[in-house]
C-alpha cells in the first residue's frame, strides 16, 4: 500500500507564508468577477501544464470540460488520463495531498490501474461514492475497465448446442456466428462444440466440457437443458435461454423488451393517445395486450386495440373501426338529413389517435400500408422487429413500407458476412462471454450485433434500434427522438449511455487474414429422442 509524501515545509515558515498570503488578501481590492469561456479557461490548462502545475491542470480541465461539447468532453478526459499516467511518484504523491477532492479523484484512478496491490473492489467503490462528480465518470471510466484484461484468461470455450433435431438448423446458425466472432477477435482461445441434442446425456457432455479444459461455457441452449445445467451454479457458464430463480448468467435470443422501448419513444415523441392493430394470433395479441396495458401505465395516456383474423384478415374493417371511420359516416348522414341535400362523401379521421402500432409480419404489413395513403393518415406507424428482414445479406427494397418506424437488430444495417439473427446472436453470444466481466462492472457493449448489450443481476438486457423505410423503400435509421429534460431520466439510451464500451472494447470486425483454426466437434451424444 502507498504511503502519503509528509510536507518538509517547517510549521514556522508554513505559518509565516500564510501570514503574508494574508497580508496580501487584505491589500487586494475587490473587482467584478467576469464569467470565463471555454478559451479562457483551455488557456489556463496550458499555463498550468508549461508552469508543471498538474493539480491545476486538472482544475482548468474540469472546468474546460464543463462547456465543452458532448464530443469535446471525452478528448479532455482522456487528455487528462494521458497526464496523470506520465507523472512521477513525487507529483503522483502531490495528488493524493492536494486539497480539492476532484484533484485527488484522479490520483485514486491512476492508482486503481497501476497499483496492483490495491484493493480494486474497495477503490472502485471509493471513485463511484466519495468522488462521484469526477468528470472521468462519464466515459474515461468506462473505457478503462472495459481495457482492462481479465485477470483469469480465456484459453477454451466449450459451446454445448442441440445439433440433431428441430433445432439443428438454428443451431448450425449459432455456431456459424461463434466462429465468425472468433475469427474476427483474433484472439489466441481454442473453441470446442459439443453436441447437446440427447438431454440424457447432457450431464456427461458437460463434465466432458470441464475436464476437456473449458475456461467458459456457452450454452445450452433449449429450456430444459437449461434448467437442468443451471442447477450446477457454474459462473462460467453463459446459458442462452431464458430462466427464473437462478444466479447463472443468461443470455436469451429475446431478451429485448420492445414494449418498453416503444413506451419510451413515444413518450419522448409526445404521443398519448395509442392505436394498436393486431391479428387474432396469439403471439401478437399477447403483444398487443402487454402494450396497451404498460402504456396505460402512465396519467393521462389512452390505447385502443383493434384485432383482425389471422386467417382471412379483414384489414380495411379493422383499420377503419381503430380510427373511428364510423364517427365520419355519422357525421356525413347527420349533415345530409340536416341539409336534406345529397352530398359526395368521402370517409376522413379526427385527430382521435397521435400514433398506430402494428403486430404482425413485413407481406402482411406491406398489404396493411397502403391503407394508411387510403384514409389520407397522417400520423406515425410503428412496429416491433416482427417486420424486421430476416435475410442480412439479401435485403429487399420496399416501398410498401415506407415511413414505418421499427425496431431491429445493428446486423441489419451492418450484417459484415453474417446471414441470420440467429448467427448475429451466436456473435453476440461469444462477445458476451468474453467480455463478461467489463459487463459486470457496468459497462455495455454498444458494437454488438443484436444491440446494445448490458447486464441486469444475471440477465444480458437487448436494446434494439430504431429503423424506417424511406420514400424509396431503402432501409435506414430512424431519426432519433430527444426525451425532454425534465423526463431524460426515464430514458432507456440514457439510462445506458453512461456506461457504454467504446468501439476499442469491441471485437475488431474484420476477418483475420490467416487465422489458427482451432475447432473441434464432439459428437458427444447419440441422435435425441426426447426433443422439446
Amino acid at each position: 500500500m502507498s504511503l502519503a509524501a509528509c510536507s518538509t515545509l517547517p510549521d514556522k515558515e508554513a505559518g509565516k507564508q500564510a501570514e503574508e498570503k494574508s497580508d496580501s488578501s487584505e491589500q487586494q481590492q475587490p473587482t467584478e468577477t467576469k464569467a470565463l469561456s471555454l478559451d479562457d479557461y483551455l488557456q489556463l490548462r496550458s499555463q498550468a501544464a508549461e508552469q508543471g502545475n498538474w493539480a491545476e491542470y486538472l482544475l482548468q480541465s474540469e472546468n474546460a470540460w464543463q462547456l465543452s461539447s458532448n464530443t469535446q468532453k471525452p478528448e479532455i478526459e482522456e487528455q487528462a488520463w494521458s497526464i496523470v499516467r506520465s507523472l512521477s511518484i513525487i507529483e503522483q504523491d502531490k495528488l493524493a495531498n492536494h486539497s480539492e477532492a476532484s484533484v485527488q479523484a484522479w490520483h485514486l484512478l491512476f492508482r486503481l490501474f497501476n497499483d496492483f496491490n490495491i484493493n480494486q473492489q474497495t477503490s472502485l467503490l471509493d471513485l463511484n461514492s466519495y468522488y462521484k462528480d469526477s468528470i472521468f465518470h462519464n466515459h474515461l471510466l468506462n473505457r478503462l475497465l472495459a481495457d482492462k484484461p481479465d485477470q483469469t484468461e480465456i484459453k477454451q470455450i466449450a459451446v454445448l448446442l442441440p445439433m440433431q433435431g428441430k433445432f439443428k438448423v438454428v443451431s448450425q446458425q449459432i455456431r456459424n456466428g461463434i466462429i465468425k466472432a472468433f475469427y474476427a477477435s483474433e484472439q489466441d482461445l481454442e473453441i470446442r462444440f459439443y453436441d447437446s441434442s440427447n438431454l440424457s446425456e447432457l450431464e456427461n457432455i458437460y463434465t466432458q466440457a470441464k475436464q476437456d479444459g473449458a475456461d467458459r461455457i456457452i450454452g445450452p441452449l433449449r429450456k430444459e437443458a437449461v434448467q437442468n445445467l443451471a442447477s450446477f451454479h457454474d459462473q462460467t457458464m453463459l446459458l442462452l435461454n431464458s430462466i427464473e430463480n437462478s444466479n447463472v448468467d443468461r443470455f436469451s435470443f429475446k431478451s429485448a423488451d420492445p414494449n418498453q422501448q416503444m413506451s419510451y419513444r413515444f413518450k419522448a415523441m409526445g404521443i398519448k393517445r395509442l392505436g394498436i392493430l393486431s391479428s387474432d394470433k396469439t403471439k401478437n395479441f399477447v403483444k398487443a395486450q402487454q402494450l396497451k396495458g404498460l402504456w396505460e401505465q402512465q396519467p393521462g395516456n389512452t390505447a385502443e386495440i383493434s384485432n383482425y383474423p389471422d386467417l382471412r384478415p379483414k384489414l380495411r374493417a379493422a383499420l377503419g373501426k381503430l380510427i373511428h371511420e364510423h364517427n365520419s359516416k355519422e357525421r356525413h348522414n347527420n349533415l345530409r338529413w340536416a341539409i336534406n341535400e345529397k352530398l359526395e362523401f368521402f370517409p376522413r379521421t379526427r385527430k382521435d389517435l397521435d400514433a398506430i402500432v402494428i403486430f404482425d409480419d413485413a407481406n402482411r404489413m406491406a398489404v396493411f400500408r397502403p391503407q394508411f395513403d387510403f384514409f389520407q393518415l397522417d400520423i406515425p406507424l410503428f412496429s416491433d422487429s416482427s417486420i424486421s428482414p430476416k435475410k442480412l445479406q439479401k435485403q429487399a427494397v420496399n416501398k410498401d413500407l415506407k415511413g414505418i418506424e421499427f425496431l431491429s437488430y445493428p446486423a441489419v444495417l451492418m450484417p459484415e458476412d453474417l446471414n441470420s439473427v440467429f448467427e448475429a446472436f451466436g456473435w453476440d453470444s461469444f462477445l458476451v462471454t468474453t467480455h463478461l466481466k467489463q459487463l459486470k462492472n457496468g459497462s455495455c457493449l454498444t458494437n454488438a450485433k443484436t444491440g446494445i448489450l448490458s447486464m441486469d443481476g444475471p440477465e444480458v438486457r437487448q436494446q434494439q434500434i430504431w429503423l424506417t423505410y424511406q420514400n424509396n423503400g431503402q432501409l435506414v435509421r430512424a431519426p432519433k427522438v430527444v426525451m425532454p429534460v425534465n423526463e431524460v431520466e426515464n430514458d432507456l439510451t440514457q439510462q445506458t449511455a453512461t456506461n457504454v464500451l467504446p468501439e476499442s472494447a469491441s471485437i475488431d470486425q474484420t476477418r483475420s487474414q490467416s487465422p489458427v483454426e482451432k475447432f473441434v466437434d464432439l459428437q458427444a451424444a447419440p441422435k435425441a429422442t426426447n426433443l422439446e
